[in-house]
């Protein structure tokens, strides 16, 4: 059975990033807001997953609400905020079609979000929505990863993780000629007994050039005030895997 994209995955994703340190993540975000000269109350977290990475905020006080594609990931994300105590909005949306009722002070798009949306079209358009729910002089903070530094090739490669209840492969190759890397994730796992039950998943994240990306972000109105190797404070050397864009609306 082939699910959406962190659909049947969704069950998983936290056991597989239990090693992600999220509140390092928003840690980051509160150095660049210092570092930028700004400061908010609230806080939209782009391709939020089950959440992890936008409770944080929540806890620390802000003005908080999540958005995703993946229906399952929001399901998770509402669990785990209720089991917390604490009110955070999740909107069920693709981000190259946003529309919610409030206005923030700061978004933030992590997680190859950017990636995931594989069309310089959609990109536009996800820049232009994400511009339209903020308010004036708010910042608008997201990575960009290179799939291209990854390891692998334009010939597959086969890795897997074998863990209890679930066994995971995903075979991945990289397409010089479409700047797209490709996953495809099949998971057996343990249902009842000895029985497993099988699904898979494939993913597709784009390699986007840093400076189509800064031109992008500038047609949408934005305006770049600083670029970084993520989770540093450093400048850009051009190798990177990945990147910090810091931009602000005018």
């Amino acid at each position: 059975m082939t699910h959406e994209p962190y659909g049947g995955f969704a069950g998983l994703y936290d056991q597989l990033m239990c090693a992600v340190d999220y509140q390092a993540w928003a840690d980051y975000v509160e150095q660049l807001l210092s570092r930028y000269g700004s400061k908010t109350s609230s806080v939209i977290d782009l391709a939020c997953g089950t959440g992890s990475s936008t409770i944080p905020f929540a806890e620390r006080g802000y003005i908080t609400a999540g958005v995703d594609i993946s229906g399952e990931m929001i399901s998770k994300a509402q669990i785990k905020t209720s089991e917390k105590g604490l009110n955070i909005t999740f909107h069920k949306q693709d981000l190259c079609n946003l529309s919610v009722p409030l206005k923030y002070g700061l978004a933030v798009l992590f997680q190859d979000g950017l990636n995931y949306i594989t069309s310089e079209k959609k990109l536009r358009k996800a820049f232009n929505g994400i511009y339209d729910i903020l308010t004036p002089g708010s910042l608008f903070i997201f990575d960009l990863t290179r799939p291209k530094l990854r390891p692998g090739s334009s010939q597959s490669t086969i890795s897997w993780v074998d863990e209890k209840g679930f066994s995971m492969i995903w075979e991945s190759s990289y397409s010089m000629e479409k700047n797209l890397w490709s996953i495809k994730i099949t998971v057996f796992e343990l249902a009842k007994g000895d029985l497993y039950k099988k699904y898979s998943e494939e993913h597709f994240e784009k390699d986007y050039d840093p400076g189509l990306v800064k031109e992008l972000i500038s047609d949408s109105g934005f305006k770049l005030l600083g670029l970084h190797p993520s989770f540093s404070l450093q400048e850009v050397t051009g190798s990177e895997a990945k990147l910090t864009f810091i931009a602000q609306k005018k």
